[in-house]
């Protein structure tokens, strides 16, 4: 009979749940249990250290020995495994040579940000085993969220009646100076409190080079062992496989060789397993038990910007002359952020073991907060998943600074670190659940201001030295993004001091748009071809995609003007959000969308979907809109009905009489106009639901979370590159949910998501802390789980005309009625701790909303 197998598209594994914390390295966990793009040791694409090319299939990998009572012994390999070159069997098929060790049938892949789950299942496996695995991820901790560590949390629990004798068994292969032949391998066996590890490194090898460093594993238990050094099947497996317990061994030496000329070198590979075994009675008894791996690679270098090869768009190009070899050259030492706290892998496995119960429950605390919620399953999934981006693509310096590079591939990065365009969209979630991070993202980009005022477009992965290339200021869009992000971070944080910090840079950037942009006068600096984020989209005069960013970025000026007291400043900036808003309505709007640009007789009908994105800035700050509503609500219906297609996405533009897809010109370097940006499409969708088009809000979030899921690259999103940063938008739509915005102390609830009793219960974060807003018959409740909250006025909308009484702390506070909302002033600033709450309660007499009365 001829083999037939059937194949889903589902069981490729095209990318996986990113392990590892904020700018210190990682690895993906994948559905076949195999462990993926490992850059956990400064290596490109992210860093600038030589591309790892070591077989991965057994970098990491997990086995289960077991034998029940009156059978044999069998080995189990937590994989669905390819062929060759796994469980460090290098170069064999280990089925035909080792016939007592399997992989398992069949795993059942769950992946939450941050937690994947896997529950394994083989043939005549006598066990449950499921494994969780994790890496820490706190909003406001980044110290904790910043560990080079992941968690692997273990529950075998018998199906036999009889005894079986267990060991489960963490293995890792030593890769520290896997760029360097002249070194020697190291190991040693390290016990603390409650545990203990194995540690690899090398000795020999230049200790700056970024391939230095060292790796290992904790096995949370006491009575774990360890067998270091081992890197050939005999006699390592048939050991494991003849005794039940788990040798204590250090066979390091033995990989190691001397020869004429080279001395002591790394000749053979090198292997460390540490575990536990332990006897299950019966049925039903159970083993719980976490492994830790743990990293410190400390030579983070910045890339030289002058060394040969180094491309246009920011990155080191593969195949130059500095990418052959290291090239650390005068290059500085950017470092890790770990690196304050921690100089070795078992450093940090002592810290994270120390730890482990904390710094689950927070973790845990905060998935679980998130997703208790009105939203539907697949928005808060979609969001949710955008979160493994701060993971795959960050990069937080030794000194603090922080930044998220724009995309990646496989081999190489695209453009730099905090690239000012992109990080309008994806910047949200940064600000929103690590504003100390953003604040550094903003001070990189002050200290690389030009003296005119315009802005470099990204860090090229370098604190210490501008690039010329990215400091060109050709791009339009740029200062008023920069202006505007800065503004947007103090007064999320109601950190007027750092708007004060900021205030003078952020001037210097809207008056050179004023000054050397805007020919006409008319307050909107003037587009002349391509010269936005759209770079391949020529613009022309007045775009609206543009100018309605530079009227948001006035308009969070005006507003910071007045809380600093500049008034010569407040009066300049709204004088011209006046001017120009006139100006776009009067040139741009065609009677249905404003179109992509006007100049003169020269009017561009294309449809773009983020013709108003600044309309979606202005409700971030919760700043009175500039556009007139009527239009905003026919701008996005259009957008809609030209570019939103079920079984494509949300395009980007589209013009009057396209029937499919958009004619390209043969010279186009890439189509943008066809194509759908998902970090387009989230920011759209947020704004949609702002806007009170709820349900088509919605159904683009729906609709982009099932085309990634069935694509296989929910974990990677595409665009100039893969990790793509725009995306992370998606947090935008938390807010406009519910309709959120912290400015200044001056917190705003305005549910748009509901149920059909009005009822909801929907996420929020402030730079304080995070909480839940519940709305119910009963009354309203805003409990805080994490941190505090601390305001200065409380606005919620009203759901009945009644009067209400305010509570916290056992007090009760004046409330007024004002424009649909209950208002509330607090004469000092309310700090509501975790674990309390403020509630609202109606109170049973119906009175007209005008009759509000003090409380």
């Amino acid at each position: 009979m001829a083999y037939q197998v059937t194949m889903e598209r589902n069981q490729k594994p095209r990318s996986g749940l990113a392990l590892g914390g904020l700018g210190c390295g990682w690895f993906e966990l994948r559905q076949d249990g195999q462990f993926y793009n490992w850059n956990i040791f400064n290596n490109r694409p992210v860093a600038r250290g030589t591309p790892f090319e070591g077989n991965t299939r057994s970098a990491l990998f997990f086995l289960v020995r077991y034998q029940a009572q009156g059978a044999e012994p069998r080995i189990c390999l937590l994989q669905i495994e390819d062929s060759h070159g796994v469980a460090g069997l290098e170069g064999h098929e280990f089925q035909y040579i080792f016939p007592w060790i399997a992989g398992v049938d069949r795993i059942d892949y769950s992946a939450s940000f941050p937690f994947s789950t896997l529950r394994y299942s083989a043939r005549d496996l006598p066990l449950e085993v499921v494994m969780t695995a994790w890496s820490p991820f706190i909003p406001r901790n980044e110290k904790d969220s910043a560990l080079p560590v992941a968690f692997f949390d273990f529950k075998i629990r018998s199906a036999c009646d009889a005894p079986v004798d267990v060991s489960l068994l963490a293995s890792m292969r030593n890769w520290t100076g896997y760029d360097v032949q002249a070194k020697a391998w190291a190991n040693r066996v390290v016990e603390g409190a409650g545990f203990r590890a194995f540690e690899m490194s090398c000795t020999g090898m230049d200790t700056t080079r970024e391939s230095f460093g060292s790796m290992g594993i904790a096995s949370l238990s006491a009575d774990s062992h360890a067998y270091c050094g081992w890197g050939h099947p005999h006699p390592y497996y048939e050991r494991l496989l003849r005794e039940r317990g788990i040798p204590e061994v250090d066979d390091t030496a033995a990989r190691n060789a001397t020869e004429p000329g080279l001395g002591l070198w790394a000749k053979h590979p090198c292997f460390s397993t540490i575990g536990r075994a332990v006897r299950l009675e019966k049925a039903g008894d159970t083993l719980e038990h976490t492994f830790v791996a743990a990293w410190d690679f400390p030579n983070r270098h910045g890339r030289l910007l002058a060394e040969p090869g180094f491309g246009p768009a920011g990155y080191l190009e593969a195949g130059s002359a500095g990418a052959a070899g290291n090239g650390v050259g005068k290059a500085h030492n950017e470092g890790h952020y770990y690196s304050n706290f921690f100089s070795s892998a078992a450093d940090v496995a002592a810290y994270a073991v120390a730890h482990a119960a904390r710094l689950r429950e927070e973790t845990r605390r905060f998935h679980d907060a998130y997703f208790d919620s009105s939203l539907p399953g697949s928005v808060l999934d979609q969001i949710n998943s955008h979160l493994n981006t701060f993971r795959t693509s960050s990069w937080f310096t030794r000194a603090g600074d922080f930044g998220i590079v724009e995309g990646l591939s496989p081999v190489k990065s695209f453009a730099g670190l905090s690239t000012i365009d992109v990080a309008m969209y994806g910047g949200i979630s940064t600000a929103a659940l690590f504003p100390e991070l953003e604040k550094a993202v903003i001070r990189s980009h002050q200290r690389f201001q030009n003296e005119n005022g315009s802005v470099v477009h990204s860090i090229s992965h370098n604190y210490q030295e501008k690039n010329p290339r990215e400091a060109s200021g050709s791009r339009l869009d740029m200062p008023a993004q920069y202006a505007y992000q800065a503004l947007r971070a103090g007064l999320w944080q109601a950190d007027r001091a750092f708007l004060a910090e900021v205030w003078p840079s952020v001037k210097r950037a809207l008056e050179y748009g004023l000054r050397e942009r805007d020919h006409d006068g008319d307050g909107l600096p003037d587009m002349a071809g391509i010269m936005c984020s759209y770079d391949n989209f020529p613009m022309h005069g007045v775009a609206p995609y543009v100018a309605t960013q530079w009227l948001a970025a006035y308009a969070a000026a005006v507003e910071t003007a007045m809380l600093l007291g500049d008034a010569t400043a407040e009066a300049r900036f709204r004088d011209v959000l006046q001017h120009g808003t006139t100006t776009l309505e009067s040139k741009a709007w065609n009677g249905s969308y404003y179109r992509l640009y006007a100049k003169g007789t020269d009017m561009d009908e294309g449809c773009l979907s983020d013709q108003i994105i600044g309309q979606w800035a202005v409700r971030l700050l919760n700043l009175r809109p500039f556009l007139k509503t009527e239009r905003v609500q026919g701008a996005l219906r259009s957008v809609l009905r030209m570019n939103y297609s079920a079984d494509q996405g949300l395009r980007n533009c589209q013009w009057p009489g396209d029937a499919f897809l958009h004619d390209v010109p043969p010279d186009c370097w890439v189509d943008q106009a066809n194509t759908c940006w998902s970090g387009v499409e989230l920011a759209f969708a947020s704004l949609l639901i702002y806007e009170g088009l709820v349900e088509e809000g919605l159904e683009l979030v729906r609709n982009v979370d099932d085309r990634h899921r069935r694509w296989g690259i929910y974990w990677d999103h595409q665009e100039f590159g893969g990790h793509y940063f725009r995306p992370m938008s998606a947090w935008g739509v938390i807010h406009a949910s519910l309709g959120f915005s912290a400015v200044d102390g001056v917190v705003t609830f305005d549910p748009k998501v509901t149920e059909e009793n009005g009822g909801c219960r929907l996420f929020f974060v402030t730079a304080d802390g995070y909480g839940r807003f519940e709305r119910d018959a009963e009354g309203i409740a805003v409990c805080v789980l994490s941190g505090r909250l601390r305001l200065r006025c409380l606005r919620i909308r009203i759901m009945c005309s009644r009067a209400w009484v305010l509570t916290f702390d056992g007090r009760s506070l004046h409330l007024r009625g004002e424009d649909g909302f209950l208002t509330a002033d607090f004469p000092d600033w309310l700090e509501t701790p975790a674990g309390e709450s403020v509630v609202l309660v109606p109170q049973p007499d119906s009175v007209p909303d005008s009759q509000f009365q003090t409380v």
